[in-house]
């Protein structure tokens, strides 16, 4: 990667599939004066989500990603991101360069993350408040949506990392060798 060309890097995947363990690791591996490292709902998600609320956040990151720009940093913003919805709100002629990286998990690794992250009655409350569907359904359809997403961004030309079978730390050093071409 050329450190004079500012970016923005969207690190996105389906609800388990490894962003927000990336974003730590990623903060703790690269210099703060060089990425702000961030999670795309870190403002919050209001009552089932959605596409508007998604196609906002996508914005607003875009909007600070050239602010950081003009003070030398790039941007790495850890949350869902896919390719087709993300070209209906990126405008290349005045946004920075962007670049969307995947992290794909199997549905079987998907499910168990999901079922050891939502173990809680408040976490299962949280996830159906956010998602607006059952904590099954909500399940059912990220592991649906797995080799959707994955095929989306191989047409779109953008890179895939596997998280299966990876510590976090791995994964986030595979994410920094693709940003770093």
């Amino acid at each position: 990667m050329n450190s004079n060309i500012q970016k923005i890097y969207f690190i996105s995947g389906v609800s388990g599939s490894g962003k927000t363990s990336t974003m730590v690791h990623l903060k703790k591996m690269l210099p703060p004066d060089v990425y702000d490292v961030r999670d795309l709902d870190e403002h919050g998600v209001p009552d089932g989500g959605g596409l508007e609320w998604l196609n906002n956040e996508t914005r607003y990151w875009l909007d600070v990603a050239k602010e950081n720009a003009k003070q030398g940093k790039s941007t790495i913003i850890c949350g869902f991101a896919n390719p087709e919805l993300f070209n209906e709100v990126y405008r290349p002629e005045e946004d920075i360069p962007a670049e969307l990286i995947l992290l794909n998990v199997s549905p079987a690794n998907l499910e168990a993350r999901l079922r050891g992250r939502h173990n809680t009655l408040e976490s299962v409350r949280e996830i159906e408040r956010a998602s607006g569907v059952s904590l099954e359904k909500f399940i059912e359809d990220n592991k649906k949506f797995v080799s959707t997403l994955k095929e989306i961004f191989q047409k779109n030309g953008y890179s895939t990392v596997e998280t299966d079978g990876k510590t976090p730390e791995e994964v986030s050093s595979l994410v920094v060798k693709v940003m770093r071409g």
